[in-house]
């Protein structure tokens, strides 16, 4: 029997609500998919990004999600390993991981180019980047946790970015995907995450690999709801580009645990 799925289809829209070029993607995953939402601090021991596509505009997309940016580097031989019994049980787990993740993540890799010296933060803005967020669209972010193999399916939604340049541009391999910010009390854009673990990393002019958008092709992120609590306003930022403001339900509990505070200025 042919499984059944369910389209996001975003191409409705309201009145005279302006379209974009969003609109026409639908995004494709099996009808019957049990989702949660994502609990504070329950994303720490689990391997998965939250970039799902990357490259040109198709109206039907699998959500599948890349497993890693770079390949995943296999196991040590154990000591004293013959040559030929590591590899055999080398191929015998990448086969099994293959088989368990096939479902929910790609099998392909990203292309990724050798570092220079760029400074990302200035390059990647609104001049040559267009962000749509769908908040109201539910799709499911799939997460492999580390110890217990199980792959998880958090209640998400999707996020596109379109390189919008004539120019090819380039990613650095080291994203931190999309960020998320929220209008606080004092009426200021504050950085929030669904946990208070510290976060570690630099910006400015740095060496990084990179991999390529080449002009009008998108990358496709999803990002996990919070659980509902108040009404907020809030943006999407990649680097220097962000998105339209748009609303979303966010517990209180989730910003007073916040580790520090971060506003956009």
């Amino acid at each position: 029997m042919k499984p059944f799925y369910f389209l996001i289809v975003s191409a409705f829209f309201i009145g005279c609500q302006k379209t974009t070029f969003a609109d026409n993607i639908s995004l494709v995953f099996p009808k019957n998919t049990k989702m949660k939402i994502q609990e504070f601090n329950e994303g720490g021991n689990e391997s998965g990004t939250n970039l799902l596509y990357i490259g040109k505009i198709k109206p039907n997309i699998d959500i599948k999600y890349f497993s890693t940016i770079l390949q995943e580097p296999p196991p040590p031989p154990k000591f004293k390993e013959k040559t030929e019994d590591y590899e055999r049980r080398i191929k015998k787990t990448e086969d099994s991981v293959k088989h368990s993740k096939n479902l929910y993540f790609r099998t392909e890799s990203i292309k990724i180019f050798d570092g220079k010296e760029i400074s990302f933060m200035d390059s990647l803005s609104n001049k040559n980047l267009e962000i749509i967020v769908k908040e109201n669209d539910t799709i499911p972010l799939y997460k492999r946790d580390y110890d217990t193999k199980e792959i998880k399916r958090y209640k998400a939604f999707p996020v596109f970015i379109k390189n919008i340049s004539g120019k090819v541009l380039k990613i650095p391999e080291e994203f931190n995907d999309v960020v998320f910010y929220f209008k606080n009390n004092k009426k200021q854009y504050q950085f929030l995450r669904n946990s208070n673990y510290m976060i570690c990393g630099g910006t400015g002019t740095i060496t990084f690999p990179y991999f390529e958008l080449k002009p009008n092709e998108i990358l496709i992120f999803a990002y996990p709801y919070f659980k509902k609590g108040g009404n907020r306003k809030a943006k999407v930022i990649f680097y220097n580009a962000f998105s339209k403001e748009f609303n979303i339900s966010i517990d209180e509990n989730i910003i007073k645990n916040q580790r520090d505070t971060r506003i956009l200025k």
